[in-house]
């Protein structure tokens, strides 16, 4: 039998399979933690690369190697967050589930789409919702918290380049390639 915050953890280890950034992103934003706003803005990016034909399959070895250690991050995050007594099998359970999951989606995937002739992109969209769905109810927020944690992410990522300034090599470079290329 499975305790709570192992439950927990493994099945944000499932939304992190689904998209790698995106259980780090959820724990992150449930704990309060300061890198929450970077990890939304990635959780946001890698579901818009998804969708991109060329993007690199998430059962190739770098993706993988990235999922696992962000599902045993998240996992051990669980289960510390929880107060549970520290279990050993934590991070290295959601790290297998984590790539687990990765090799395997894409191969529903594809056969969902062969079989019913539903484009990947619109299948992709299927697999956002379902990932955001478990994860959301996996660290206890609602769809409305995880879409508002989305816009406050995007708002600071303006408010950021607004205030940002290009530093004067890069201005310079930016200046002599456009004047090589007239």
């Amino acid at each position: 039998m499975l305790t709570p915050s192992m439950e927990r953890a493994l099945k944000l280890a499932v939304v992190t399979g689904l998209r790698a950034a995106l259980g780090p992103a959820l724990i992150s934003r449930s704990q309060i933690r300061p890198e929450r706003q970077n990890l939304a803005l990635a959780a946001i990016g890698e579901m818009i690369i998804d969708k991109i034909p060329f993007a690199p399959s998430r059962d190739t070895l770098l993706p993988l190697i990235a999922r696992g250690l962000a599902g045993a991050w998240v996992a051990n995050r669980c289960v510390e967050e929880d107060g549970a007594e520290a279990d050993p099998w934590a991070a290295p359970l959601g790290a297998a589930v984590a790539m687990g999951v990765a090799v395997i989606t894409p191969k529903i995937r594809k056969t969902l789409g062969w079989t019913t002739g539903i484009p990947q992109p619109i299948l992709g969209l299927f697999e956002d919702y379902l990932a955001l769905k478990l994860g959301a109810e996996a660290v206890g927020l609602s769809m409305n918290q995880v879409s508002e944690a989305a816009r406050e992410s995007i708002e600071d990522l303006k408010d950021r380049a607004e205030h940002w300034e290009m530093p004067e090599q890069v201005r310079e470079l930016v200046q002599s390639a456009g004047a090589g290329s007239i």
